[in-house]
């Protein structure tokens, strides 16, 4: 999603989806893409986008939980003076 321009005037206020999706963001091409999945799928824009939400949150909350499983097990200097001299 690319980040809202900067140069907006005063008067203009960005379109939000059922009070909670600001749609600045999202250029012509993206939110066609997003209409069309949306129609083949027989739901709303807002559904999709609350889908690609929580597969997100979802995807970084597994990413985080996979970085705690990860056992590292320290060396110490005599194994590894001891692989060097083999």
């Amino acid at each position: 999603m690319k980040t809202t321009p900067k140069t907006r005037p005063s008067n203009v206020t960005s379109f939000i989806l059922e009070g909670r999706w600001p749609l600045a963001g999202f250029d012509q091409r993206e939110l066609r893409r997003l209409s069309k999945t949306a129609k083949r799928n027989g739901v709303d824009l807002a559904d999709v986008l609350s889908e690609a939400v929580e597969s997100f949150v979802a995807k970084c909350g597994a990413e985080a939980d996979l970085e705690e499983k990860v056992i590292k097990f320290p060396r110490s200097l005599k194994d590894r003076s001891a692989m060097l001299a083999t």
